[in-house]
């Protein structure tokens, strides 16, 4: 009975997941050296080797610009109702839970203890894919503009962005030891 009570009581615990702010990170952020000299492009001050590529840097800039809002709207779409899907699991174990301690069925507490570790896994695992697909559409968006702006007289001497690694803020979503 203490280790239902003891489960009940960490459920109860369970800090609900955070807000999603999935891809905090800005293009500024994202693609530094990029953003810059798209800005001096629209400002008209592109270094004089540049000055007669303005055109095709700043479609190439828009291409940019375009793809990584795009990644940042799947992204936001894929993982936003994460959370909440979370959150329900967590509260529907801790109710099975409390229900079947007050009626003496560890079997029900640990199945629900059980299906909630299982639904809380299957939402890691699309939280990790639309991490690996935003990874993806922002690098694959910074390597096309490079390969563009490289391409360009004067522009194989620029330095390109680095890849990104780190990636802007997916919500928290508890783990199995959360359960325990």
């Amino acid at each position: 009975m203490r280790l239902f009570t003891a489960a009940v009581l960490g459920l109860a615990l369970v800090p609900a997941t955070a807000a999603a702010r999935p891809a905090a990170r800005s293009y500024d952020q994202t693609y530094p050296y990029a953003s810059r000299l798209c800005a001096r492009a629209d400002a008209g001050t592109l270094p004089s080797r540049l000055a007669a590529s303005a055109d095709q840097i700043k479609a190439a800039c828009t291409t940019l610009n375009t793809a990584f809002t795009a990644a940042q709207g799947d992204f936001t779409t894929a993982t936003a109702p994460l959370a909440q899907q979370a959150t329900d699991a967590i509260d529907a174990a801790k109710s099975t839970c409390q229900t079947a301690i007050a009626a003496g069925d560890r079997a029900s507490c640990r199945a629900a203890l059980q299906q909630a570790r299982t639904t809380l896994r299957g939402l890691r695992d699309q939280l990790r894919t639309a991490l690996q697909a935003y990874r993806t559409a922002v690098n694959g968006a910074r390597k096309a503009f490079w390969t563009t702006v490289r391409g360009l007289r004067g522009g194989a001497a620029l330095k390109p962005d680095g890849t990104t690694t780190a990636v802007a803020s997916a919500p928290a979503l508890p783990s199995d030891a959360a359960l325990s």
